[in-house]
């Protein structure tokens, strides 16, 4: 059953033909506008995806701008608070200062205090002697 080399020659072109035959009827067979209703649906679906990676790229590009803003904000309030701790910090420093100036005023007075005590009370003894007493 061997074939002459002609016979092969004409299998081989049949052969051929019958694939592209096949080929141009799976397209023939189909209906042009059912081709581009599916071409335009595909081309829709690229162009909504392509407007939602746009919309996807401007929110991430404004969520960006809002952080480095919100940063920019949390510094600013951090140095207000280092600014206002550095204040209170003063204040408590020149506040204990003054404590201990009334401290040291206080304690004057006291021992003023105590020692006109210790003489109204020997002017009154004193007094009292000169006039009860003895002299």
């Amino acid at each position: 059953m061997t074939q002459h080399p002609e016979e092969k020659k004409t299998n081989l072109v049949q052969r051929s033909r019958e694939l592209l035959d096949t080929a141009v009827q799976g397209l023939k067979g189909r209906d042009l506008g059912v081709l581009v209703d599916e071409f335009t649906s595909e081309m829709t679906l690229v162009a909504y995806l392509i407007a939602t990676l746009n919309h996807d790229r401007s929110l991430s590009a404004q969520l960006s701008a809002a952080h480095t803003i919100e940063e920019e904000g949390r510094r600013s309030l951090e140095e207000r608070v280092n600014a206002l701790q550095r204040s209170v910090d003063a204040l408590e420093k020149k506040q204990d200062k003054q404590q201990q100036k009334r401290g040291t005023l206080t304690s004057v007075l006291r021992q003023v205090t105590v020692i006109a005590a210790i003489l109204a009370g020997a002017w009154v003894i004193t007094a009292l002697l000169k006039t009860f007493g003895g002299a």
